[in-house]
């Protein structure tokens, strides 16, 4: 029997015993955070202890991980990896990583109202349901447990009583500053293609506006217990938490200052301008701004292009040191991909593989800059030894990070210099191999034909060997959120169907001893 590798339709006989397909580039995971709407959130849930605002009060974040029974009706497998590994690794090293600059003594959650409306009174920090509350209080998809709770408290339909209804308080969950419910539970989000997790925040406390709750739902037919896919499973889970902690566009508009004063105008109800048509809360532009760039395109022409990009203060020291590029305003904030993937990640064609962009294609890093967000929340230091490298985009100045790919490739092209991170070859028979930018693995340009004509804000080609002019408009990088700027991929191999290894070279596994694979 030969062996095959194939690539885009192409077949490339090797020689040896097994028929392998090479999928390249890797499918991205995508992600789809979604920010909740205000009926799935308790904003302002008063805590018993108020902290007294100073700065040496900082100390490590604390994580109360609760799993919802759906965890235990996973298989035995796919229950252990998540319990014993995923997320108490994940959890370890956000706990290092982050700081709270105002601890938590223990935490009680508030109840839903069962109509969903409440009543607040003036000098008094509970939240009234009117009517009733709800049987039970969901954290997402979890049932929060009732020892997690506050007392009832309610108002009457005449509103004759206003007082507390029920069991009394617990004794809270203590020495934790945020609780994450844990599921895994088959919703309707889970159908969504590649969709591996998703996370958000459900609850947040009076003082600092601070997420003190959220969830972390598990696609189940998506956890994979194979070990060469742990790294991936392992970054996703990490990313979904910070969107939990933070990092989500339905939390912008509650970011506050060094000194804990809030970056957006509040209102007598204590909280900002909420925006019917984007489903979260208006920021001000001390969190994010709208900037419009020159865009070179293909025919000579130049074209405007919207970004949005968050200023705040950490983020855009951070990002100018990293490009190299001092008048840089702030970091890109992602344009495509849809509700859940814009505004709540970074632009992925100028940090490819930082893991909060919006999807995983390879080698995902946690770096400085989100870090640097996480601080600029108001809400926690961080911990820089924690930050991973990334080399994407690092020091190539200005015009990489503020104008189009095109204009850097033919910029780069004719000083005879490197277009990398991006590329300009056509994939091909044989095919033509490159290094991942950061030389540590075998890679592929991703410069492919679409059925369709781009958009031109996204024609970038105006020659490519082999391809008509009048077919130009249909050629650009694969990943779509890239702003569709071609740029070297890893790719994957798979036997029967089921991933077996990586174009990775750092990973042992992609070097079996009982099989040498001989690259086309």
């Amino acid at each position: 029997m030969k062996m095959a590798a194939r690539y885009g339709g192409s077949l490339l006989i090797v020689g040896a015993l097994l028929v392998l397909a090479c999928q390249s580039p890797a499918t991205p995971i995508n992600c789809r955070h979604r920010a909740p709407g205000p009926e799935e959130v308790i904003y302002q849930v008063h805590q018993r202890t108020n902290h007294v605002w100073k700065r040496h009060s900082e100390q490590q974040l604390r994580v109360k991980i609760h799993y919802d029974i759906s965890i235990d009706n996973l298989v035995p497998a796919k229950k252990q990896l998540v319990k014993n590994k995923l997320f108490p690794q994940a959890i370890s090293y956000l706990q290092k990583t982050f700081q709270v600059r105002r601890p938590s003594s223990s935490i009680l959650l508030s109840r839903q109202c069962a109509n969903n409306q409440y009543l607040k009174k003036k000098s008094d920090p509970h939240r009234y349901c009117h009517g009733a509350c709800a049987q039970h209080t969901r954290c997402g998809p979890v049932i929060v447990p009732e020892e997690h709770l506050q007392q009832c408290m309610l108002c009457s339909d005449t509103e004759m009583y206003c007082g507390p209804s029920g069991p009394p308080d617990s004794g809270g969950i203590r020495d934790t500053d945020f609780v994450l419910y844990v599921s895994a539970i088959t919703t309707e989000r889970c159908s969504q293609e590649n969709i591996v997790a998703y996370a958000a925040y459900c609850q947040l406390e009076a003082e600092m506006d601070r997420p003190i709750a959220g969830y972390a739902n598990l696609c189940p037919n998506m956890i994979s217990t194979q070990t060469q896919e742990f790294a991936g499973m392992l970054s996703t889970v990490k990313h979904e938490v910070i969107h939990a902690l933070g990092f989500s566009a339905g939390l912008f508009a509650l970011y506050r200052d060094g000194d804990g004063n809030p970056l957006t105008p509040r209102y007598i109800n204590g909280l900002p301008l909420f925006n019917d048509s984007l489903g979260v809360y208006q920021w001000s532009d001390r969190v994010v701004r709208t900037v419009i760039r020159n865009w070179d395109v293909s025919g000579s022409k130049m074209v405007q292009h919207k970004v949005f990009l968050l200023v705040t203060p950490k983020v855009t020291d951070e990002v100018r040191k990293h490009f190299n590029c001092p008048i840089l305003e702030g970091m890109e904030l992602e344009n495509q991909g849809g509700m859940g993937t814009e505004l709540n990640h970074w632009e992925k064609r100028l940090l490819e593989n930082e893991a909060m962009t919006g999807s995983h294609t390879q080698n995902r890093v946690f770096s400085r800059i989100t870090l640097a967000l996480m601080e600029d929340t108001g809400w926690y230091r961080a911990n820089y030894s924690m930050a991973q490298r990334l080399d994407w985009g690092r020091g190539k100045g200005c015009d990489f990070v503020m104008k189009s790919c095109k204009f850097w490739i033919v910029q780069q092209s004719r000083r005879n210099r490197s277009v990398s991170p991006f590329c300009h070859t056509l994939r091909s028979n044989p095919l033509k191999l490159a290094c991942r930018q950061d030389q540590r693995a075998v890679a592929i340009c991703n410069l492919q034909r679409f059925p369709q004509r781009l958009p031109q804000e996204y024609q970038y080609f105006d020659a490519i060997p082999g391809v008509s002019p009048e077919d130009l408009p249909h050629y650009g990088g694969a990943v779509e959120i890239a702003d569709f700027c071609p740029f070297t991929q890893e790719f994957s191999w798979h036997l029967s169907g089921e991933y077996q290894r990586s174009s990775d070279c750092t990973l042992t596994q992609n070097q079996p001893d009982h099989l040498r694979l001989l690259y086309p």
